[in-house]
C-alpha cells in the first residue's frame, strides 16, 4: 500500500531480543511459529510515510519460533520482515496478543494471523487484491508482448486492444466492486485505508468522505487517518470545477511547453508511459476521439511517465499519437505530476474546458467519447 507523506514526533526503538521473552509481561506480544526456519533474525517495522523503521528484533529458535514484546501503543500497518523481499504486513494494536504462522521462506504468500482482528481483514484483502492484480498483470504481459511483435501495425493493434480491453475493464470493475464494498463493512477498521487507495477518488469521492468521518471519530490522533483526511481535502480541490493546476514540462525535442498554452480548447490531460500496457491499449480510443474532434477545439496534452526517453519517444510514434502535446521530465513515479493531480496509477486523465476548468476525470473508450459529444454538440 501507498501512505501519504506526513511528519510524527516519535521515539523508534530499536530493542535486541530474544525467543525467551516473559509470557506474563503486560502490552502487546507478538508469538510466531514458521516452517522451514533456520535462525533467521527477524524484524517487526512500523510503515511510516518517511519508510519502514524497526521497533523490535529477534532470532528464530531451533523450532522455528520467537517471540516479540514490541512497543505498539496504537494502531497501525506494521511488517515483520526476514528479508526485503520475504516480509508479511499486518495492523497491530496496543495490547493484543498475536501469533503468526507460516512459511518462513514464503512468509508474504503463506502467512496466517490469529489474535487480531483487524490484521485477518486486511489479509483478507490482500489476498482478493494480489488474485485481481494477478490476472490484469497476464493480460498486460500479454499484450505486451504481442504489441512487441514485429509486424504489429496499427490496424493489428487496434483489434488488440479491442480484445484485451474489455476483460483488462471487467477485472477493473469486479475489483472496484469488492473494494467499495470492503470499505463500507469495515468502515472502522485501518484495513479501510488500504482498500479505498485503490479505488479511483473521483468515481467513489462519496464513499472516500463518508471514510474519512468515520475513521476520524475512532482515531482522531492517527497518524494514519489524519494523513489520509489530508488526502481527501487535496483531491477535493480537483473536483469537477476546480482550475486543473498548471504543467509546463519539456517535449520530446526539449522544449517546454505548458498546459495553459491550450487555453480556449477542450484538453484531455492524459497520464501514461510507454512501459504501461492497459495505457497502450487505451491509446488507440486516444486516436479515434483526437481525429474525430480535433476540428471542433479538442486537443491531447499527454504527460508521461517515462524514464527512458527514447522509449518515449518510440511509443509516440508506434501508437500513432500524432497530436504536438507530449510532454515528460522523465522522472517516473517521481515526478512532481503525480502529487500534483493526486493519483496512483495510470492510465488516468483530466478532461478540462476552455478556460482551463476541469469538467471530467477518467474517461476512457466509449465514455470519453460520448463526454466529446456531449461537450460539442
Amino acid at each position: 500500500m501507498k501512505l501519504r507523506k506526513f511528519t510524527l514526533a516519535l521515539p523508534i526503538i530499536l530493542l535486541a531480543g530474544c525467543s525467551n521473552t516473559n509470557p506474563e509481561s503486560k502490552g502487546f506480544e507478538l508469538k510466531g511459529k514458521l516452517d522451514n526456519a533456520h535462525g533467521e533474525t527477524v524484524y517487526l517495522q512500523q510503515l511510516l510515510p518517511e519508510g519502514a523503521k524497526d521497533v523490535d528484533t529477534t532470532t528464530i529458535n531451533d523450532k522455528g519460533e520467537f517471540v516479540m514484546n514490541a512497543p505498539v501503543t496504537e494502531a497501525g500497518f506494521y511488517r515483520l520482515k526476514i528479508t526485503d523481499k520475504n516480509f508479511a504486513t499486518f495492523i497491530f494494536n496496543a495490547n493484543e496478543k498475536v501469533t503468526v504462522t507460516g512459511d518462513a521462506a514464503n512468509l508474504g504468500n503463506t502467512y496466517n494471523v490469529e489474535g487480531s482482528t483487524d490484521s485477518k481483514v486486511f489479509l483478507e484483502l490482500s489476498k482478493k487484491t494480489m488474485a485481481n492484480y494477478g490476472k490484469r498483470d497476464s493480460l498486460q504481459k500479454r499484450f505486451q508482448t504481442l504489441m512487441n511483435a514485429p509486424k504489429m501495425d496499427s490496424v493489428r493493434v487496434d483489434s488488440l486492444s479491442n480484445a484485451i480491453e474489455k476483460p483488462f475493464t471487467a477485472l477493473i470493475e469486479e475489483h472496484n466492486s469488492y473494494l467499495k464494498d470492503f470499505v463500507e463493512k469495515n468502515s472502522s477498521s485501518l484495513a479501510a485505508l488500504a482498500a479505498i487507495q485503490q479505488l479511483p477518488a473521483e468515481q467513489f469521492a462519496d464513499v472516500y468522505t463518508k471514510l474519512d468521518v468515520e475513521l476520524s471519530k475512532k482515531y482522531p490522533n492517527s497518524i494514519y487517518v489524519k494523513s489520509f483526511h489530508e488526502g481527501v481535502v487535496k483531491q477535493n480541490k480537483l473536483a469537477v470545477g476546480t482550475a486543473a493546476p498548471e504543467i509546463n514540462m519539456n517535449t520530446p525535442e526539449g522544449k517546454p511547453l505548458a498546459l495553459s498554452s491550450l487555453k480556449g480548447k477542450v484538453v484531455l490531460i492524459d497520464f501514461w508511459a510507454s512501459w504501461c500496457g492497459p495505457c497502450r491499449a487505451e491509446n488507440p480510443n486516444l486516436v479515434a476521439a483526437y481525429k474525430k474532434y480535433v476540428d471542433k477545439g479538442f486537443d491531447i496534452y499527454s504527460v508521461s511517465l517515462d524514464k527512458d526517453g527514447e522509449k518515449w519517444k518510440q511509443a509516440i510514434q508506434k501508437d500513432n499519437l500524432t497530436w504536438k502535446n507530449h510532454v515528460s521530465d522523465l522522472k517516473f513515479w517521481q515526478s512532481p505530476v503525480v502529487a500534483l493531480y493526486n493519483f496512483n496509477a495510470i492510465p488516468t486523465n483530466v478532461l478540462i474546458d476552455k478556460k482551463g476548468n476541469i469538467i471530467a476525470k477518467n474517461l476512457r473508450g466509449e465514455d470519453l467519447d460520448k463526454k466529446l459529444a456531449d461537450v460539442f454538440k
